[in-house]
């Protein structure tokens, strides 16, 4: 019952952005969806930065789009880092490839801030559909986590997984 509260929440929220665009010009929505992320480490993380293969798992589903066959869509990307429980919410900039319903796929580009309050952790991710559908547009993805209770750093395996949080993706033409 929370996760559905929390997705419908990050929805809401996610509403009220509003893109920077000029006075002529008109944003033009091509695709927003809710969804999940999930977020794995191996080795767990804990106190002591180690060298850990990162996992990050998201379904966009359902999608509302100007495209009728975009319905859904999937992201995976693994990476190698050095973390620990005091870095993991570090800022990072990177790409991520979605993988539309319509098998297309969209190259985001993106920056990546965090937010911690009130035991909720906001990671907002922006940047530009650099290549494929939606080339050239701007994305905006929200995903809320519980924040991680640091005993799990303290005690073997360590922090292992983040989520699954609720998300929320918007591309724009602005």
């Amino acid at each position: 019952m929370r996760f559905w509260f929390l997705l419908t929440a990050a929805a809401l929220a996610m509403s009220a952005v509003v893109f920077p665009s000029p006075a002529a010009h008109a944003v033009s929505v091509d695709v927003v969806c809710v969804g999940t992320e999930t977020v794995t480490y191996e080795p767990g993380l804990s106190l002591t930065p180690q060298t850990v293969n990162v996992t990050v798992h998201g379904i966009l589903a359902p999608c509302i789009s100007s495209d009728p066959k975009i319905t859904s869509g999937t992201y995976t990307q693994h990476f190698t880092t050095t973390l620990s429980c005091v870095t993991v919410l570090g800022g990072l900039a990177a790409t991520r490839s979605f993988k539309w319903s319509d098998d297309q796929s969209s190259s985001f580009s993106y920056n990546r801030a965090i937010n911690d309050v009130a035991g909720q952790t906001t990671v907002t991710f922006t940047g530009t559909i650099g290549s494929g559908k939606f080339a050239g547009d701007t994305g905006i993805e929200q995903v809320v986590f519980v924040t991680p209770n640091v005993l799990q750093c303290l005690t073997s395996p360590g922090l292992t997984t983040l989520g699954p949080g609720p998300a929320i993706l918007t591309i724009a033409r602005i």
